[in-house]
């Protein structure tokens, strides 16, 4: 009598190897891509950041003259390891009859990668009333 012999499929098939290869190689391509997405973001915000905390270094270390505000533009650099920043104060008064009011706008200017980049603060503030006001001259 014969016996048949059952051959047994434990194994995978090169198809399988393939197809598993791809789904694996599919799923590091979007995790790398990811995190390169996520460190751009990062380094994105540790700039503004940086800006931000110039901006309120510049209005500690330089701050306006609130007792006799007038319209001016005030601009600096910084020393190590900020070379790569700048800054400008621009004072302007607003165009209002009744109110004397100033607006302040402060902003950080730096260059990355060849593009300008820029942060901004502005503050509103109320000044002394105009003389015409206050009865004076």
């Amino acid at each position: 009598m014969k016996r048949k012999r059952k051959m047994s499929r434990a194994g995978v098939t090169l198809i399988e190897v393939l197809l598993a290869t791809v789904i694996l190689s599919a799923g590091i391509t979007t995790l790398v891509l990811a995190a390169t997405r996520a460190l751009a973001v990062a380094r994105k915000a540790k700039e503004y950041e940086t800006a931000r905390r110039l901006i309120g270094q510049v209005d500690l270390e330089v701050p306006p003259n609130f007792e006799e505000l007038e319209e001016d533009v005030e601009t600096g650099d910084f020393d190590d390891p900020y070379r790569d920043y700048s800054w400008e104060r621009e004072i302007t008064e607003m165009e209002e009859e009744e109110l004397k009011m100033f607006i302040v706008r402060t902003a950080v200017f730096w260059s990355n990668k060849g593009q300008e980049k820029s942060e901004e603060v502005v503050t509103y503030i109320y000044g002394p009333a105009h003389p015409r006001q206050t009865g004076g001259p």
